[in-house]
């Protein structure tokens, strides 16, 4: 039996479960049952995408419609792009496999501008034309929505409309008029004119840029009657986003792997190079209350192990000692975490660093940003450096061994003794660290500022290239004269040659589509991952539109603006006014404070984000909150019992590899709220043993592991509760007792035995067992990434081996300690070659599991907890 071709490139792909779907709690439509069919897309990979809140919250916003079916797209690794244009398939869904070009919109998710080539690759890839003008009816509306939709005009010329600002409402009125546009025989630019008529939609083709002779823009023409600005779109409520009460639970370790959970938007602190501060504008707190009840409904429904507080700053949240408190006495003993974001160092204090110090303890990360008073006066920071020191005190006394620093170079007005000044205040905070927490740790980040839309720092120059290098010897350099002592203090500049773009892209115009298109062209897609990142294609890129056009790098990302140039965006309106930045920008320059708006009785800044009708800040206060514990946690039972599972991979399940195994596992067991112990420690870890791990592409009937639990329960019902959260993919076969004491799997388990189905065309199978048999010798060499390859020998590792008929075999392959152990793959591959073994080509099941007693005197291998 062959499988398709689409299924043979994913299991054959690096990492297979980034395609493979079948995800727990995602959803499947059918599309004949449906109005209108979304595409999400996120122009990064699939760990990169399922990390990011926004694209999640649509998804489900979405299906919740039942005339509306959602998909997901996202980009493949360079491997499985050039295996699908290979074989000619197009980019596909992850729910369907359906192609772009099926559905009717494509929304994609722009997170940061160095995406822009792999949203390209992505419409390509999927057969969806390139340019807004060259799609016809039947062709995807292709919008554009996230930070970058403030600025969209570098790619303006591929998007037919984007949504300005917060699109959890835009999204249902896109529907609806996409939905009846459908139903009618018009024409695309009809459809585009309705579009502009919703609040916050902007469509780039209704407006028309003219240029001076110098470069710079004249004015931005509106070709719609009283269409001259698109003002952002903003939910004025928190509490009215809708939450999944379901959320996907990926099997691939997302790059944020937990369930994330929003409890604040929008900061008024006024940092002056913060554009998300700005144009999520004003504060908007969800209620505690709220935010218990999301926590508690996502972790029944997905097993996750720790929920993400997420907001611009954790500890601006009124109400966080008191939500943390209560939500740690509850799942404290279940051993669920909590991770927040960066805190600003003034808002860290000891009770906070307890509260999420009860369950584990990894990184802790903080972003002073600026390391003098003087720069931290100039982008109105508010914390002083007791501050930071504060928190570093706090943070290590607490029991914490890292802490992460973050901070910024380039930054206007800064001098060197600003930049020599990071490390010095680090060396500080690690000095006082070490006092407190012998193994403190200080990991130091320092990224390139750049200037970006609607900031005050908007008119500002980048620092090119050279001179990001050259404060980086500064950093180096005074790094240099700290001596061996210091060794626990790492300073690691983020790679300059990205940000060198990147500022050029945020504030440049529509003349950069050719920069844009020329790099796509030359090979480049996701930028974000420093390996496929090259700087001279896209210098040579940004070269041809400035050959073209005459701006260019310099022009759009390391020149001053003036106070009344026209700026590319400026008919976009964020609702915080061009002359309230400007007003900053001119206190940056005094080393001025303005004032957080959001807390206690501080008046209006006057910054236009509020209407005070509809808009308005919105902050609860600690008795707000109200205790919502559950039924008091009973005390684990006493004693000990382990229960034997053997289970089947199948379907979807097969292209997970051993640990994406474990982890869907133990969030299931989470789910069917079993009792198991934990090991002790930092890091608490379930106790329960897995048995050999299954090859990724191969399917199982004979997987098996030990569950340890407190008490004695039922076999049955833990079966019967197992068997109701499995995901997709996984089949309970038994649970059986076991004696506590008796041997752990990887001691017992003395042989696997395997069935081979092979190919049409493949090689005889009963001629090649023959030929090996008559071999004196069968050796092969493991490569190991970084390590001496490893011989192993094929003779020894192979209990059995027979051929059922021409193209199938069965063979049984050694396991245990003391024996040779070998990879189906590897005999396979040395019996037939390796091009009839290739994942999904032949059929590889794992059929039984051969127990035996250890033999006299052999060791006994440590315990296989997960890890």
């Amino acid at each position: 039996m062959q499988l398709p071709v689409l299924e043979r490139l994913i299991l054959g792909a690096q990492k297979p479960s980034r395609y493979a779907g079948g995800e727990l709690n995602a959803v499947h439509k059918r599309f004949d049952r449906v109005a209108l069919k979304w595409g999400l897309a996120f122009p990064d990979t699939y760990e990169v995408g399922m990390s990011n809140v926004g694209f999640r919250l649509l998804y489900h916003a979405l299906n919740e419609r039942p005339d509306v079916a959602c998909e997901r797209f996202f980009m493949p690794w360079p491997d499985m792009e050039s295996a699908l244009r290979a074989e000619r398939l197009p980019l596909f869904s992850i729910e369907s496999r359906a192609p772009a070009s099926a559905f009717d919109v494509l929304g994609f998710t722009l997170q940061f501008e160095l995406c822009y080539t792999t949203v390209l690759a992505m419409l390509e890839l999927g057969g969806v034309p390139l340019f807004s003008r060259e799609r016809r009816r039947d062709d995807p509306l292709v919008l554009g929505g996230g930070p970058c939709a403030y600025n969209p005009e570098p790619v303006a010329d591929f998007f037919d409309a984007f949504v300005v600002g917060e699109g959890e409402e835009a999204i249902h009125e896109i529907s609806d008029v996409v939905a009846e546009w459908k139903r009618s025989c018009a024409g695309r630019e009809d459809l585009l004119w309705h579009l502009a008529e919703i609040p916050g939609v902007y469509v780039p083709s209704l407006f028309r840029p003219r240029y001076g002779a110098d470069g710079t823009i004249e004015a931005i023409e509106p070709l719609k009657p009283g269409y001259e600005t698109v003002v952002r779109r903003i939910v004025p409520d928190l509490n009215l986003v809708p939450q999944a009460e379901k959320p996907i639970v990926p099997f691939m370790q997302a790059v944020h792997d937990r369930l994330p959970l929003e409890i604040q938007r929008g900061c008024t602190r006024g940092c002056r190079f913060c554009q998300v501060g700005m144009i999520t504008r004003p504060t908007r707190q969800r209620d505690p209350n709220q935010v218990r009840r999301i926590a508690e409904v996502g972790l029944e429904a997905t097993g996750y192990e720790e929920v993400g507080f997420l907001s611009l700053s954790a500890g601006d949240y009124s109400c966080i000692n008191g939500v943390l408190e209560d939500f740690f006495d509850e799942f404290g003993p279940e051993n669920v975490g909590i991770s927040l974001p960066s805190l600003r160092t003034e808002t860290m204090n000891a009770r906070l660093a307890e509260q999420i110090a009860r369950v584990r303890k990894s990184g802790f990360t903080v972003a002073p940003e600026a390391a003098t008073e003087r720069m931290r006066r100039v982008i109105n920071k508010g914390n002083a450096e007791k501050d930071l020191l504060h928190a570093v005190d706090t943070i290590f006394e607490a029991g914490w061994e890292l802490v992460k620093f973050y901070f910024m170079i380039g930054l206007p007005t800064e001098r060197d003794e600003d930049v020599r000044a990071i490390v010095q205040l680090c060396a500080e905070a690690l000095r006082r660290g070490k006092k407190l927490q012998p193994r403190a740790e200080i990991n130091v980040g320092v990224s390139t500022f750049c200037p970006k839309p609607f900031t005050p720092f908007q008119w500002d120059p980048m620092i090119p290239l050279p001179e990001t290098n050259r404060k980086h010897g500064l950093l180096r350099d005074e790094l240099r004269k700290l001596g061996r002592g210091y060794r626990d203090l790492h300073v690691k500049p983020h790679d300059a040659r990205q940000g060198a773009l990147e500022g050029a892209l945020a504030l440049g115009d529509r003349r950069l589509s050719t920069a844009v298109l020329h790099a796509y062209r030359a090979g480049q897609r996701l930028d974000g991952w420093t390996e496929h990142f090259h700087l001279q294609t896209w210098q040579e890129a940004f070269a041809r539109a400035e050959a073209e056009h005459g701006v260019g790098l310099s022009f759009f990302a390391h020149r001053e603006k003036g106070k009344d140039e026209v700026l590319p965006f400026d008919h976009i309106d964020c609702e915080v006014t061009k002359p309230y930045l400007w007003k900053e920008r001119m206190a940056c320059l005094k080393q001025s404070a303005t004032h957080d708006c959001a807390y206690g009785d501080e008046r209006c800044t006057a910054c236009g984000a509020c209407d005070y009708e509809v808009v308005d800040t919105i902050v609860y206060h600690p008795e707000d909150y109200k205790l919502q514990r559950r039924s008091p946690v009973p005390e684990a039972p006493e004693g000990r019992t382990t229960l034997r599972l053997r289970y089947a991979k199948e379907g979807c399940a097969v292209a997970l590899s051993h640990l994406e195994t474990m982890t869907a596992l133990l969030r299931t067991f989470r789910r069917a709220k079993l009792s198991i112990p934990h090991t002790q420690g930092f890091h608490p870890k379930p106790r329960v043993s897995f048995g050999p791990a299954c090859p990724v592409g191969t399917e199982s009937q004979a997987e098996y592991l030990d569950l340890e639990l407190h008490g004695s329960p039922d076999a049955a019902d833990v079966a019967e509760r197992i068997r109701r959260e499995l995901p997709e993919g996984f089949r309970l076969l038994s649970c059986d007792r076991v004696d506590g004491t008796s041997e752990s799997l990887s001691r017992i388990i003395r042989a696997i035995e395997y069935r081979v189905q092979l190919p049409d065309g493949a090689p005889d199978a009963a001629q090649r067992l023959a030929e090996f048999a008559a071999r004196a010798d069968a050796a092969v060499l493991r490569e190991r990434e970084g390590k001496t390859p490893v011989r192993i020998d094929l003779k020894a590792a192979v209990q059995s081996l027979e051929a059922a008929t021409s193209r199938e075999l069965r063979f049984t392959l050694r396991a245990g300690e003391n024996h040779a152990t070998a990879r189906p793959s590897e005999l396979l591959s040395t019996l037939f070659g390796a091009e009839w073994v290739k994942p999904g080509l032949a059929r590889i099941v794992r059929e039984n599991v051969i127990f035996g007693t250890p033999a006299a005197g052999e060791a006994s291998p440590p315990r296989e907890d997960f890890a």
